[in-house]
């Protein structure tokens, strides 16, 4: 059986600092808050990098602006277990799937903005290795969707569900598809990737958030049949440098 009034998760890669669950347990409870979000270090072979968050005030803000990993926070048992919220098996984006289910129920967030969690890099790991698999990102977002739809969340949070599915696409997905080695997979995946993008939701560009004026919003809207094409070019020939690393 197990026990535990919050769960956390760590993949086994990554470490944490000692002092870590302790002080975003005091935290948890000194607020009453269902989850707990730290900041956390990129740990690259040759440097690292802080990726510190955004606080986000409510629901609709956090849909918009969490950084959906599910192992930099501390999660309350209780709202896992009554709502079986669950990791999707055999499919890579897990957290995404896990962390968006799980938004709706979250009425208390709270932060330490502590970078307690390193987020080890390897050449070799499965976010670092792409190939036809990337596709299963679609799959991940119609489960998001059809979970908020079957629990009555989805008018709710439409405008917060169709920017992150296009930020997705045009973002941190897009890189992984440049890097596909096959080059017909390659093809097919970026070609399915603006199609899936224009065929679920053809007014994109009307999003409300998308009406903020942010670097992120400017390149996202900027993207069209000629430009996308530019971008993939570039993300594939020249990778992921200093300017893509906000998306």
């Amino acid at each position: 059986m197990q026990h535990g009034e919050y769960i956390a998760f760590l993949d086994s890669d990554d470490y944490i600092e000692i002092s870590a669950y302790e002080e975003m347990y005091n935290k948890a409870k000194k607020e009453n808050a269902d989850m707990v979000e730290c900041d956390y270090i990129w740990e690259y072979p040759h440097k690292k990098r802080e990726d510190i968050g955004e606080i986000y005030q409510n629901k609709k803000e956090m849909l918009e602006k969490a950084r959906v990993v599910a192992w930099n926070k501390l999660i309350k048992r209780e709202i896992i277990e009554k709502e079986k919220i669950e990791f999707p098996l055999g499919l890579r984006y897990e957290d995404v799937e896990f962390f968006y289910k799980l938004v709706p129920y979250l009425n208390k967030v709270a932060f330490v903005k502590k970078c307690f969690i390193h987020y080890t890099q390897r050449e070799d790991s499965i976010a670092n290795t792409q190939n036809i698999r990337t596709k299963e990102i679609f799959t991940i977002f119609e489960n998001i969707f059809s979970y908020y739809k079957e629990k009555g969340f989805y008018e709710e949070y439409e405008q917060q569900l169709e920017y992150n599915y296009v930020r997705f696409l045009l973002c941190s997905s897009l890189k992984r598809v440049c890097k596909i080695q096959d080059k017909d997979q390659r093809k097919q995946a970026l070609k399915e990737n603006w199609d899936n993008i224009n065929t679920k939701f053809p007014n994109w560009r009307k999003n409300e958030i998308l009406k903020k004026r942010t670097l992120k919003n400017l390149y996202i809207k900027s993207n069209n049949k000629v430009t996308y094409k530019i971008y993939c070019f570039l993300l594939g020939a020249i990778g992921t440098g200093s300017f893509w690393s906000i998306f």
